[in-house]
């Protein structure tokens, strides 16, 4: 096996510390002070329950997902695992994201946030060929 293919865990790995990382801000912003966070960008919570909703929305599943993808992170077979789970996210967010920009009229508005997660999903749709190509190198050596 060349040192690339033996280089790519720890690439694929550097990969997936930047959404557990970004996770991980996005849950803190919201579990500690939802009523700021969604201000920030034109929410308001007028009932407690909302509040709750938001931190367990915006703020609770962010965690899950930073939690997830740091355990695959830490392992040798989940890395693929979490960069396909990363790269579904992107995806969905980005679906999501676009849809529904036209239809609320925040083109504008959100055209900083598609690019980055396009960047994103591109660069962890590259890290799961990646890493299966390290395991299909790692099985043609044994």
């Amino acid at each position: 096996m060349t040192k690339f293919w033996k280089f790519t865990p720890w690439l694929t790995r550097l990969m997936l510390l930047a959404p557990t990382i970004i996770f991980a801000l996005i849950a803190s912003r919201y579990l500690f002070d939802p009523i700021h966070a969604g201000a920030a960008v034109g929410l308001s919570f007028n009932r407690p329950m909302a509040t709750t909703v938001a931190r367990v929305g915006f703020g609770a599943f962010p965690l899950a997902c930073s939690i997830f993808t740091l355990s695959c992170l830490i392992s040798k077979r989940r890395i693929l695992t979490g960069l396909a789970f990363v790269a579904i996210i992107m995806a969905v967010a980005l679906i999501v994201r676009v849809s529904g920009m036209f239809v609320d009229g925040s083109v504008h508005d959100n055209m900083g946030l598609v690019r980055a997660e396009s960047v994103m999903l591109v660069l962890f749709i590259i890290g799961v060929f990646l890493e299966r190509g390290r395991r299909s190198k790692l099985q043609q050596a044994t």
